[in-house]
């Protein structure tokens, strides 16, 4: 059994336990980003560890501005350090090609991949075009086909009647898959500082990937444009939960250990030693007749004579 079969067999399976081949390919995306969930949480963590160390890869280019190849061993050590993959963020996008291609096949020749036992294969050999229709739409129809009132890839006609009112829910499916793409790359600027160089990039992205996407969704079956919109809006929730988790990120030039509050010393045995403050100077202790002591040499004011002084006295006698 191929990759096509088994993503086949996994789709008729969902089919099997809710009849509607629009749901069995929402539930099918969503199992498959649950498969793809850690590898997306560390290319999150990564990307937001990246803007950590922005201050240090700042100073390496500064300090290697001539020498390439010592730059890029500094850069790469620096990487390995910290655990991050500057190439991260492309992977998670790489692995729904297959997925992507797959549901292609999948919906284009059903029953060449789809278990010949299963519920969809019979609904899809009884009646194909109630098994396609989803929302308003066809799954194997993409806009292009019901604008020009031509079948899809199963069905016969894709639209039939006033063109507007046909082509309606095609266009906000994609206009949906659109903004959503586009909403998706602004969540992820919005984590970024405005001194990283990194955002303008992240900006350029966020312009054209959604333009890209609606073009193609032009062309693309519906069932294709559905997977997609499930997938943008898994992931907004995703990205949301993750970077509410981790946190702010640290602003540019700023290193974590410089924001955070200043820690009490610890003694040797790791407790907390408790802050000191300087003692009050304390007044000197009164003498035992009450007067205040003095130094060697001195005397009161008032109270007992001192022993000099009697002897004077009888000596005039």
């Amino acid at each position: 059994m191929g990759f096509f079969e088994i993503f086949a067999a996994a789709l008729a399976g969902f089919y099997a336990v809710i009849p509607s081949f629009g749901i069995a390919i929402i539930l099918l995306t969503l199992a498959t980003r649950v498969v793809m969930l850690p590898l997306s949480i560390k290319q999150t963590r990564s990307m937001r560890e990246m803007q950590t160390i922005q201050p240090q890869v700042k100073k390496l280019q500064q300090k290697h501005k001539g020498d390439r190849q010592k730059l890029n061993e500094e850069m790469m050590a620096l990487y390995k350090e910290h655990g991050v993959n500057p190439f991260g963020g492309c992977l998670p996008l790489l692995l729904q090609m297959p997925v992507l291609i797959a549901l292609y096949r999948v919906i284009s020749a059903p029953l060449s991949y789809i278990p010949g036992d299963s519920a969809l294969a019979a609904d899809l050999g009884d009646k194909a075009v109630g098994v396609y229709r989803f929302l308003g739409f066809h799954l194997d129809c993409s806009l292009l086909d019901a604008a020009r009132g031509q079948g899809g890839l199963e069905t016969a006609v894709c639209a039939s009647g006033n063109v507007i009112l046909a082509t309606l829910p095609y266009v906000l499916l994609i206009a949906l898959m659109g903004f959503t793409t586009y909403y998706q790359q602004k969540q992820m600027q919005a984590t970024r500082t405005p001194g990283d160089p990194q955002a303008q990039q992240m900006q350029m992205v966020g312009r054209i990937m959604p333009a890209i996407l609606i073009v193609f969704g032009l062309q693309f079956p519906a069932g294709l444009v559905l997977y997609w919109l499930t997938t943008n809006v898994w992931t907004i929730a995703q990205q949301r939960i993750i970077l509410g988790r981790l946190g702010p990120a640290p602003a540019a030039g700023v290193s974590p250990q410089s924001t955070s509050q200043p820690k009490a010393s610890k003694d040797a045995k790791g407790k907390t030693a408790p802050t000191t403050k300087p003692a009050p100077k304390k007044s000197s202790p009164a003498s035992p007749n009450g007067a205040s002591s003095r130094s060697p040499g001195t005397t009161a004011k008032s109270g007992a004579k001192s022993p000099n002084a009697a002897n004077k006295k009888k000596r005039k006698r």
